[in-house]
């Protein structure tokens, strides 16, 4: 009976302790490193970008390799130029937009006549 008791206190002592059990790192394909990263299109301005890591870079390479590409997306951006279709369709829809209420159908009609000779 006396190690019966013992074995109880013992179990107890045990359930009292906190474990802090921290798990593995997860293993990636290429290595310890970074996943990689994706920016989306809202902080370029143009596409998005993904730079794959799969463990083979370090998190200070492709957050390297990130800014270049950043950099490299907005000079892209900000090199296009407007397409003529597009510019023309912007200032018809301004100068039908300057008109009155009640005569935007004749200005836009006018514009557009005058734009097929």
């Amino acid at each position: 009976m006396d190690t019966e008791l013992k074995d109880k206190e013992f179990i107890e002592k045990i359930k009292s302790l906190s474990f802090h059990i921290t798990p593995d790192k997860e293993r990636l394909p290429l290595g310890s490193g970074s996943r990689g990263r994706f920016i989306d299109s809202k902080e370029t301005g143009g596409m998005s970008i993904l730079v794959p890591s799969f463990g083979a870079l370090e998190k200070e390479e492709v957050d390297y390799v990130v800014e270049e590409a950043i950099y490299q997306e907005k000079e892209r951006v900000k090199t296009a130029e407007p397409r003529l279709t597009k510019v023309a369709l912007q200032n018809v829809i301004t100068e039908t937009m300057k008109a009155p209420a009640g005569k935007r159908k004749k200005t836009l009609e006018q514009i557009t006549k005058e734009g097929m000779r």
